[in-house]
């Protein structure tokens, strides 16, 4: 079995995430973020980072933009193009410009989805196998599918999202390699789960702590996992399935609906 090795990546350092003032999703809890402890975890992800031999690239965070931290939402990057997202609440979208400014400075042919297109990235998608998965209902619809799948020239597998908790697709599933998907299944609808369980050879299901942790929200490069931390039930699966578990503390992100995936743009990979 192939396993994605990653090499590169985009990230936000959380300079101004404490000016949170709005709540577009359940997580959302403004007024309680600290910018140091925010500042603390951030580094601690990019030293985890470095340690497995991935080269972390950092754009600057912007003033009233505290969601630009979650770079992961931004686009889907292939080689050296980025289909750049178009947020669905009007809080997000002022994120978008001074992302399209640092791609474009680094050389990335910037594809841009129609008018009436939303979709915010890999938050929304995983690029899986030869497919590409998009969770619709909160962020995305089914003209974003369409969309994608002709940019992308990939089959499209839509996921729906049926709990608000578990507004984009990272937060309620995750590939761990080209056999293994791990979902919690109350966040998907009836027909949704029986397209997972038809698809994907060895679906393992969240426990709702597991989930409410944000297990979904991580990062995998060869045989690590990459985690928010206080889950052992996730690390004993992981163990099972012959994969390392790395701990990372990621709490003051999930106040604002996010965690280490969110917060992790891979720019480059190989397999």
């Amino acid at each position: 079995m192939k396993h994605k090795l990653i090499k590169r990546v985009l990230m936000c350092q959380p300079l101004f995430f404490n000016s949170l003032n709005y709540v577009i999703n359940p997580w959302m809890k403004p007024g309680t973020i600290t910018t140091k402890k925010a500042l603390t975890e951030w580094k601690q992800l990019v030293k985890t980072y470095e340690q497995q031999g991935i080269t972390v690239e950092v754009i600057n965070q912007q003033k009233n933009n505290p969601d630009m931290v979650f770079a992961t939402d931004q686009g889907i990057v292939r080689d050296k193009k980025v289909i750049l997202s178009r947020f669905w609440h009007d809080e997000r979208k002022g994120e978008t410009v001074h992302y399209e400014k640092w791609f474009r400075k680094k050389g990335y042919t910037i594809l841009y989805l129609p008018n009436d297109i939303y979709c915010e990235g890999n938050g929304d998608t995983f690029l899986w196998r030869d497919k590409l998965l998009i969770g619709l209902g909160y962020r995305a619809d089914k003209k974003t599918s369409h969309a994608l799948g002709k940019l992308l020239d990939r089959e499209v597998i839509s996921l729906e999202i049926t709990d608000p908790k578990f507004y984009h697709l990272d937060v309620g599933l995750f590939p761990l390699n080209n056999e293994t998907i791990f979902y919690y299944p109350p966040a998907f609808s009836q027909k949704s789960r029986g397209v997972l369980k038809k698809i994907v050879p060895n679906l393992i299901e969240f426990t709702r702590e597991e989930a409410y942790g944000f297990c979904a929200n991580s990062v995998v490069t060869d045989h690590h996992v990459i985690h928010q931390k206080g889950t052992p039930t996730f690390q004993t699966k992981l163990k099972q399935l012959g994969y390392a578990s790395i701990e990372v503390e990621a709490g003051e992100f999930m106040k604002s609906g996010g965690g280490i995936h969110c917060l992790t743009n891979i720019l480059e990979e190989t397999t």
